[in-house]
């Protein structure tokens, strides 16, 4: 092809045709020009399109993470909600009297003071935003609710850094020194019964009762443990408001991911 111009050229030029040969000259740089744009453009196509298929992985990861974290952070929000219950029923608790009864209190207890930390399912997430490629998501919507979503749980993971010095300051360790704990539990032999380690209450030796009786009665009326309480309430509670923020925020990605997919 490039001969075949050549030959046109200086068959223009030997029949002394200048004229007609520069026309044809910008009108082979026109060609050559627009040639390249092509080739431009459809190498700027090939490179979107791989960086579309790669950004499609990303936001079909990020989906299949927010799906398992709906499921963990729906758990944790029905907790926090029982614990609040929980601690808030504890202020206005009687004695209890007889096994059945001492067996429902220290339930109740026991929610209120076995600990649980969030932790949030967002690897993809991480990868993306330590590798600086969470830039390839060309959505500015999602990536703002990627980045307020993990505002929010550093935010829970503060105010549960919060409540657990509390709760050792104002629960665990005055109750720890004053009360016998887990009275309902088997602990003999406890890893051969995997399955079976709570007693029946029918079992309990009710002349045992009385000083159980005393010790709870000191943990409804301490001012320490009722301060902890109403602090566990309360705590509880702001987080189970934060939990279903987080759960709004993850239904608004999961809609935002499934509209950008059918863009394809």
């Amino acid at each position: 092809m490039i001969k075949l111009f050549r030959n046109i050229r200086q068959n223009l030029l030997a029949e002394g045709k200048t004229s007609k040969y520069f026309q044809y000259a910008l009108g082979e740089i026109v060609l050559v020009v627009i040639g390249i744009l092509i080739a431009l453009q459809i190498n700027n196509w090939n490179e979107n399109r791989k960086e579309r298929i790669q950004e499609v992985k990303y936001l079909e990861n990020i989906k299949s993470d927010i799906a398992i974290e709906q499921i963990n952070n729906d758990r944790m929000l029905e907790l926090r909600l029982k614990k609040a219950e929980a601690a808030s029923g504890m202020l206005f608790r009687k004695t209890p009297k007889g096994a059945q009864e001492l067996e429902v209190f220290e339930e109740s207890w026991r929610l209120v003071y076995f600990w649980q930390s969030y932790i949030p399912n967002n690897s993809v997430f991480k990868e993306l935003s330590s590798s600086g490629h969470l830039n390839e998501i060309t959505s500015d919507s999602l990536k703002f609710y990627l980045l307020d979503l993990d505002k929010r749980y550093t935010a829970i993971d503060h105010l549960e850094h919060h409540m657990r010095r509390e709760y050792e300051q104002y629960l665990y360790d005055p109750a720890i020194t004053h009360t016998e704990i887990l009275n309902f539990y088997k602990f003999k032999n406890m890893v051969q019964n995997e399955r079976d380690n709570v007693i029946d209450t029918a079992t309990v030796v009710l002349d045992n009762i009385p000083a159980l009786e005393a010790e709870f009665d000191w943990l409804l009326t301490a001012k320490t443990i009722r301060n902890g309480l109403k602090l566990a309430a309360m705590n509880n509670l702001v987080l189970s408001r934060k939990h279903l923020v987080i759960k709004k925020h993850m239904t608004r990605i999961t809609e935002l991911i499934e509209e950008d997919l059918k863009k394809d």
